[in-house]
């Protein structure tokens, strides 16, 4: 027997509860209706085929309807969550820009339920727009739960939901018709213990925690904004030169930013990169190298960091030949050396970096005027 073949549940007429094939006899003194067509069912117990449910019509046995099982399976889970004297309520996850909060699970003590699709159409829930299908009640508070099989809670009635502004909770079980061969048991193990399948459709807390989130999200733009244009010095040499550029670098709010690990966001755009560069941090110390030109600069951040750039110097530029001696004075002294996002520029940290950095570049500095005989001339073209 296939597995979409036949119900797993069916509804007694003596109890007029959803029983599984192993709680009544073989054939038609099962005493079953199918939950969906109303049709006289056949407890099918035979040894070879999986035991089922079978529809048997007018003495003859008949293919089973259409959302038989699913309506099966349906009303098996109502019955079985509508019977529990407490429930695990999920955490809630809330996803809103680059942040994420959460409100945590807990156990929910039920104090009583409500299966609103069998109390008929003189109820109460019958003059309201959406009815749930279990429904809990708990000391303080009411929770709604949905029982999703084959159709989804759609948008129309996830909107009257929040309109009653009452938490509802949803246990997706569409796979599990699919499989087949379920019993009361292990139904009712499963929709206990496998969370995966349990998640809000509505929270009454949401709207205040994406609040909170918003909240947190301008603070912390508005923090970065102070910190661009009070925090950081707004005179340096590169800030100069993007200036006569026409760069602006006072206005950072309207210009697309990227994560940068030592910086946080700063302009995508390498201009505007650099003209936060110059303004993030004070005016270098400059060192006019035979070959190249260096600057060194302190990090706003701390004492143990600092930036290196290496620019060219007029023709025969040997800027890489410096970097790769950076690189090994780095390593040999301990510093800690990564390239910083911009073409020939290094960030450096360490004990006494900048004191190790302007030691070595005087050093190199002396070395290389003593090799040519005087002071060497900073060229018109040099360049950061």
């Amino acid at each position: 027997m296939k597995n979409d073949e036949g119900l797993d549940f069916a509804l007694s007429r003596k109890t007029g509860r959803m029983v599984d094939i192993r709680m009544v006899e073989r054939g038609l003194a099962c005493g079953c209706l199918c939950p969906n067509c109303g049709a006289e069912l056949q407890a099918r117990k035979g040894r070879k085929n999986r035991h089922h449910f079978a529809h048997h019509v007018a003495g003859r046995a008949r293919p089973t309807c259409d959302g038989g099982r699913e309506s099966a399976l349906h009303r098996a889970a109502r019955q079985i969550i509508g019977g529990w004297q407490s429930v695990e309520l999920p955490a809630l996850l809330v996803h809103e820009g680059r942040r994420q909060g959460a409100l945590p699970g807990r156990i929910l003590s039920v104090r009583r339920s409500e299966l609103p699709d069998e109390r008929g159409e003189r109820s109460p829930w019958s003059n309201l727009r959406v009815r749930p299908d279990v429904v809990f009640h708990g000391e303080e508070e009411q929770i709604w739960c949905e029982v999703k099989v084959a159709h989804a809670v759609d948008d129309a009635k996830r909107g009257r939901l929040q309109g009653y502004r009452v938490s509802t909770l949803e246990f997706d079980l569409s796979h599990m018709c699919r499989s087949g061969d379920w019993n009361l048991t292990t139904l009712d193990l499963s929709l206990r213990t496998d969370m995966s399948i349990r998640q809000w459709e509505f929270h009454v807390g949401e709207e205040q925690l994406r609040h909170r989130l918003q909240q947190e999200m301008r603070e912390a733009e508005a923090l970065r904004r102070k910190h661009l244009t009070e925090s950081w010095p707004r005179v340096s040499m590169a800030a100069d030169a993007q200036a006569e550029n026409g760069v602006e670098v006072d206005d950072l709010g309207a210009v697309e930013m990227v994560f940068h690990p030592a910086l946080g966001l700063i302009p995508k755009d390498p201009a505007r990169r650099l003209a936060v560069l110059a303004r993030a941090y004070p005016e270098p110390k400059v060192f006019h190298l035979a070959h190249a030109i260096a600057f060194l600069r302190h990090h706003p951040h701390g004492d143990r960091s600092c930036l290196v750039t290496l620019g060219s110097s007029g023709s025969g530029s040997r800027a890489s030949e410096y970097d790769a001696a950076l690189s090994e004075f780095a390593r040999a002294a301990g510093l800690h050396c990564v390239y910083f996002g911009i073409a020939e520029s290094r960030l450096l940290r360490g004990e006494e970096c900048y004191e190790r950095l302007d030691q070595f570049f005087t050093d190199l500095q002396a070395r290389e005027c003593s090799a040519h005989g005087g002071p060497l001339i900073p060229r018109r073209n040099s360049h950061l």
